[in-house]
């Protein structure tokens, strides 16, 4: 009987286990934090992993997960691991951050390089913008805190050309409807970013590998990407020239 209730016991204890759903964080703000939801979720589903979906400040995302508060971190740059030695990645890019630049006039910059004859303005805190302007030394960098004091800077003739992160700079575009400008589609510059798990879970790298990687064969998230941007760009057509130069 006592080996009975052993069994029973051990039992309902790996059902629990294998049905407790895990809390993926997300440092995204909204709404670029919907299209990684999308992404991720569909990556888990596929896996046949349960989850939770969370939106957090983005410093506390990473925390709860590498100190195993919560476990999974939606998408964050190859390195981070360096910081955080508790994450274990997932080695398949799931997004990015892409830099575009926001003009009064095609300046035809193809490569970083052609940025040192421009003043330059850019978010703090941007550090992908920011490691660019460091390395490239333009005529000038003006680093502000919004996209619109840039934006009066560069319809003042104050700056040339703004380094943007494309989802902000278009969620922020949507709203406030600017005339005249300019937005380059494709990204000067591009960073991979890549779902993270704390190291308990890492059992379940192989899994999330291969689900991620058949979205990627059967162009799940590239047409899931697109279908975001495209409501965006939608919404700025006839105010905002976006040229694939």
């Amino acid at each position: 009987m006592i080996k009975i209730i052993v069994i029973f016991l051990l039992t309902l204890s790996f059902l629990q286990a294998t049905d407790k759903k895990l809390s993926i964080n997300s440092g995204f703000p909204y709404p670029e934090t919907n299209l990684v939801e999308s992404i991720v979720s569909e990556g888990f589903k596929r896996a046949n992993i349960p989850f939770t979906y969370q939106t957090l400040p983005a410093e506390r995302s990473l925390r709860n997960v590498n100190f195993s508060i919560d476990d999974v971190e939606a998408g964050r740059i190859w390195d981070i691991a360096k910081i955080y030695p508790n994450l274990v990645r997932i080695p398949v890019a799931i997004h990015s951050i892409d830099i575009v630049l926001l003009m009064k006039k095609d300046l035809h910059i193809h490569k970083t390089s052609d940025l040192a004859s421009y003043n330059v303005g850019l978010i703090r805190g941007v550090k992908i913008a920011e490691s660019i302007a460091n390395k490239v030394k333009p005529l000038s960098v003006t680093i502000a805190t919004s996209y619109l004091m840039l934006i009066k800077m560069l319809n003042n003739n104050r700056i040339d050309v703004i380094l943007a992160s494309k989802i902000a700079v278009l969620t922020m575009l949507s709203e406030i409807k600017e005339n005249g400008l300019i937005m380059t589609s494709q990204p000067l510059v591009t960073l991979p970013l890549y779902t993270y798990l704390n190291k308990k879970h890492e059992a379940l790298v192989p899994k999330l590998e291969a689900s991620y990687k058949s979205m990627n064969e059967d162009g799940t998230i590239e047409k899931l990407h697109k279908l975001f941007l495209n409501n965006f760009e939608k919404n700025i057509r006839g105010s905002v020239s976006i040229i694939n130069d």
